[in-house]
C-alpha cells in the first residue's frame, strides 16, 4: 500500500513510499534522511516505529499511537503531542513511580533542571531508572524493586529526552512533568 507523509500546513507531500504499515514507511523515511519538519501524522499508528534521529520539529502527532516507538535523538521541538495515545507508556511510567515513590520529587526536579539523558543509565544526567538509582545513591543494577529494562515503554519514552531538555523545551519532557505532578498529587 502507498503511504504519503504530508506537511501539516501546506498539504505538500514530504515523503511517499509503499509498505505494510505507516510506521514502516515512516521508519524508512527517517532512515533515508527525509525532512519531516511539520509533518502531519495525526492518529498514525507508530507502535514500534524506529524514529531514531528523526527531524519531527513542528510535526503534528495528534492522536498518534507511540507505544514502543524509538525516539532516541529525535528532534521534537514544537511537536504537537496533544491527544496522542500514550496510555501504555503512562501506565508503565506510573508502575515505575510506584516502585520508587520517595524518588519521584527528585526525578521531577532533575527533569525540570535538564538533568535527564534517556540514553544512559549512569553519569551526570541519566535515564529514568538511572536517575532513580542516582537519587537512591546506589548502582542501577542493584535496585531490588526496579530493574533496568530498555524495552520497557517508559524507558523507551525517556529516549526522547536528552541532557539539557526541560519541560519548556521538549514536549516529551513536558508530558513526563505533567504525569509526575499528577502521580505525586494522587499518591501523597
Amino acid at each position: 500500500m502507498l503511504y504519503e507523509i504530508k506537511h501539516r500546513y501546506t498539504d505538500k507531500v514530504l515523503y511517499s513510499a509503499g509498505g505494510n504499515s505507516f510506521a514502516e514507511v515512516l521508519t524508512k523515511a527517517v532512515r533515508e534522511g527525509a525532512s519531516l519538519t511539520c509533518a502531519y501524522l495525526e492518529r498514525a499508528n507508530l507502535v514500534g516505529a524506529n524514529l531514531v534521529g528523526a527531524n519531527l520539529e513542528g510535526a503534528d502527532l495528534t492522536g498518534a499511537y507511540l507505544t514502543g516507538a524509538d525516539l532516541y535523538g529525535a528532534n521534537l521541538k514544537g511537536t504537537n503531542l496533544s491527544k496522542a495515545n500514550l496510555d501504555a507508556i503512562q501506565v508503565d511510567y506510573y508502575d515505575v513511580l510506584s516502585r520508587a515513590p520517595d524518588e519521584a520529587p527528585a526525578l521531577l526536579q532533575a527533569l525540570r533542571n535538564g538533568q535527564i539523558d534517556g540514553s544512559t543509565y549512569t553519569g551526570e544526567c541519566a535515564c529514568l531508572v538511572g536517575t532513580i538509582a542516582k537519587v537512591r545513591k546506589c548502582d542501577y543494577e542493584a535496585m531490588e524493586t526496579l530493574k533496568p529494562d530498555s524495552s520497557r515503554p517508559a524507558e523507551r519514552w525517556f529516549l526522547a529526552i536528552k541532557k539539557g531538555d526541560t519541560p519548556k523545551t521538549n514536549p516529551v519532557a513536558a508530558v513526563v512533568e505533567t504525569w509526575t505532578e499528577e502521580w505525586v498529587r494522587s499518591n501523597s
